[in-house]
């Protein structure tokens, strides 16, 4: 049976398959419509119907389109047309399918992180994805290939019957009505600000926003004010620090080691579950209300060391500027230990943090071995660096763990939570195959955290051997949280909720007795802390966005980020402000502890706290030469 032969009108081939590809995308893409109407009013409804349906043809149109306008120069090739028709729709809809499994777990699309993610080196392996991960995701590529390849064989052979008709009034006539209704719902949204649209409208990929505000003012529409907050940030020019930092000699420079966990949220910090952490926390400071500078490594280790907003990151990146804690060290003649169990490239830790040394001086584990073994082998490393070291120099150690990221690794003498998830396959993941087996999955936390814990008891005792407590800091942490559906997520890098941005922190500060610090500090605190240490000056205002983790005076607020957006925390609100244009959405207040506020309470809150969230956007461009006080 010949299939690629294309006698009936190429044109007609086309209409009909990619009416097919758009059935296909409704199927795929139902998820998103089943996300967007999960709480609807009637008008919403309508919305989500008529966006579903248009955008599941937008999408197929992308992919089928490129096929269709090659298959006019290759008409003497119709296999070639056939093969492109197919491989470029099966892309299309595997794409499409990935998002949908994105965004069921982390409430964002495909955008810039994931891009990061796949396309830096160390990226792809950071997710520590199985065997059965990629015998599912070549399982999911055939089918949809299968059912591709069988519509096309439809299209070739029924194009004469009345499919081909229907194809054409759906194309020519119901899609353009489909664009016209939710393009007019949500311009009609925005006017009124009816936040059952605007609120649920991104759950389609590259949804594209319809405003007729400026239309509808102009014909004596009423207009609902929003509560928006916007800002931009310069990337072009740093001005870090805002002035010369005039350092005191320090005549026992202090030893620092720091322990950063992947993913380690608060509330694994506990006697059962990290004994040895606890223990330190018991004898120097446990800081109980303590908040990561962001929801991702890369803005938790960027605030930790520079002190300074996630929003800061591409222009630091750019520069290759490296922290004035670094720069300090090394100009007092540190010897460094530093080391992950994961990638320096990823994120650009080797283009930021440790812009300044060589390649040669940051230490990765082998990829080859688990996470769990390349934390135990860097432990092993760490110890052996305690015991080489020069004895005449203070020296710096960072310790970058990764057992603690999904999918949360850990050996068989870790176990202390059961019963715990065997194998973990990401292909097909969803928040509702994930419900029933949440108890499990954070039993392999807890585990995987616990490992972590063994790792730094080993560096804590070989610590306490050489007598080094006495003239050493020691600060144990996580880089961000980790949610597992408390508050309708999954992982991190998705909202500032607590289960993402709360993590543990424990400082061993000598000439200080145990204390339990419950006021609010942030990991922006530790760089100025360490600084200060080392004998910058206590006011931090020209250095930092942080301040001395120890310091008791009353803060408004303190500040979070993402990839796109900074997250304003008052001591009753949390308030997300954008600040790169593509990630502008309909963002509204919460709670302090991430309670859904009526309209009423949204904007008394916001109006209680302009001036803190007017401060905070001002912060973002407090360190670009175009600042002015």
């Amino acid at each position: 049976m010949k299939v690629y032969a294309m006698k009936p009108s190429n044109n007609a081939i086309f209409r009909l398959f990619l009416l097919l590809t758009t059935l296909h995308m409704l199927w795929v893409t139902w998820g998103f419509l089943s996300e967007g109407v999960a709480a609807a009013t009637s008008l919403s409804w309508v919305f989500h119907l008529s966006a579903w349906g248009f955008y599941a043809f937008l999408y197929s149109l992308i992919v089928v389109l490129p096929a269709w306008l090659a298959s006019l120069f290759l008409r003497a090739y119709p296999r070639l047309v056939a093969a492109l028709a197919i491989v470029l729709s099966s892309a299309g809809l595997m794409f499409i399918k990935s998002d949908l499994m994105i965004y069921d777990l982390y409430r964002f699309h495909f955008n810039g992180f994931i891009w990061n993610l796949m396309t830096t080196k160390g990226g792809l392996a950071s997710l520590g994805t199985s065997g059965g991960t990629y015998v599912s995701i070549v399982g999911s590529v055939l089918l949809v290939a299968l059912i591709q390849t069988i519509f096309w064989i439809i299209s070739v052979r029924y194009t004469q019957f009345k499919l081909a008709r229907i194809s054409a009034i759906v194309i020519w006539i119901l899609v353009p009505i489909l664009f016209v209704i939710q393009g007019l719902i949500y311009g009609i949204s925005d006017v009124k600000n009816i936040g059952a649209v605007l609120d649920t409208a991104d759950v389609y990929p590259f949804y594209q926003r319809v405003l007729i505000r400026s239309l509808a003012a102009r014909y004596g529409m009423d207009i609902e004010r929003r509560h928006d907050h916007r800002l931009s940030v310069d990337t072009a020019r740093l001005h870090y620090p805002l002035q010369a930092i005039n350092y005191q000699s320090v005549n026992h420079p202090p030893n620092i080691v720091i322990f950063a966990a992947e993913s380690l949220r608060w509330d694994r910090l506990t006697p059962e579950i990290m004994p040895n952490s606890w223990q330190l926390g018991q004898q120097g400071s446990l800081f109980t209300q303590h908040y990561s500078s962001g929801n991702g490594t890369r803005e938790g280790l960027f605030g930790m060391f520079y002190g300074l907003y996630g929003s800061y990151w591409s222009s630091f990146l750019h520069a290759q500027q490296s922290p004035l804690l670094m720069d300090r060290l090394q100009s007092m003649g540190y010897q460094f230990d530093l080391r992950t169990s994961a990638k320096f490239s990823y994120p650009e830790f080797n283009k930021t943090l440790f812009a300044k040394f060589s390649l040669a001086d940051l230490h990765e584990a082998d990829e080859s071995m688990s996470p769990w073994q390349r934390d135990e082998w860097n432990a092993s490393q760490q110890i052996a660096f305690l015991k080489q070291r020069d004895h005449s120099k203070p020296f710096m150690s960072f310790f970058f763990f990764e057992s603690t990221h999904a999918r949360y690794d850990f050996p068989d003498q870790a176990v202390v939570a059961s019963p715990y998830l065997g194998d973990v396959n990401y292909w097909g993941m969803s928040r509702a195959s994930l419900q029933p087996r949440i108890g499990e999955f954070k039993n392999r936390y807890s585990n995987a955290a616990h490992w972590i814990d063994m790792q730094i008891g080993r560096v804590l005792e070989e610590l306490r051997t050489q007598g080094l407590l006495e003239n050493t800091i020691i600060i144990i942490t996580g880089d961000h949280g980790e949610e597992f559906l408390e508050k309708g997520n999954w992982g991190h890098n998705s909202t500032f909720v607590e289960e993402q941005t709360h993590v543990p922190m424990v400082v061993w500060m000598p000439g200080r007795t145990h204390a339990e610090i419950d006021h609010v500090s942030s990991h922006l605190d530790i760089s100025p802390t360490l600084l200060q240490a080392l004998g910058a000056p206590v006011d931090a205002n020209s250095y930092s966005l942080g301040r001395n983790l120890y310091d008791t005076q009353q803060r408004d607020f303190i500040v979070v980020s993402d990839w796109r957006t900074i997250g304003v925390l008052t001591n009753d609100m949390k308030y997300r402000i954008a600040y790169q244009q593509n990630g502008m959405k309909h963002y509204v207040p919460t709670g302090r502890n991430d309670e859904v506020l009526d309209a009423e309470q949204q904007a008394a809150l916001t109006a209680e706290h302009q001036p803190q969230l007017l401060q905070a956007i001002k912060n973002c461009s407090r360190f670009m030469a175009s600042f002015k006080d």
